[in-house]
């Protein structure tokens, strides 16, 4: 059976890409109750809002926890197993999931995370 190479993003997903591929670290705040959300959706988390826009956030935060891949049911991550990845409590509020760098210590350790493209999409990186 083939693996699939890439997994279908949402339209707000799409929008995380787009500054990635700009260098920027941005995530989606209400409007109404100022939360900021990872990952994007269509609605805010914690008050329903609609009215989301995209803001540079800071990358600081704490990881948490981590584990390593050694297996993916999606091929674009194949070449880089195993993985190091690992959820990030950002100090702008949401908790993400973030590909490790090997220079960061084991959890729980302060981390600086940026967004990098990866086969046209974005992802988390931990430094």
């Amino acid at each position: 059976m083939e693996r699939p190479s890439l997994q279908l993003h949402s339209r707000a997903a799409l929008r995380m890409t787009q500054a990635a591929a700009a260098g920027r670290f941005e995530l989606q705040q209400c409007r109404q109750c100022g939360a900021v959300q990872y990952p994007p959706r269509d609605a805010c988390h914690r008050c329903l809002s609609v009215e989301l826009e995209w803001n540079e956030q800071r990358g600081a935060g704490r990881l948490i926890s981590e584990t390593t891949l050694f297996h993916s049911h999606l091929g674009q991550f194949e070449g880089q197993l195993p993985l190091r990845v690992g959820l990030v409590h950002l100090q702008c509020g949401p908790v993400a999931l973030a590909h490790i760098e090997k220079s960061v210590p084991a959890a729980p350790a302060d981390v600086e995370v940026s967004m990098r493209l990866q086969e046209g999409y974005a992802v988390l990186v931990a430094r």
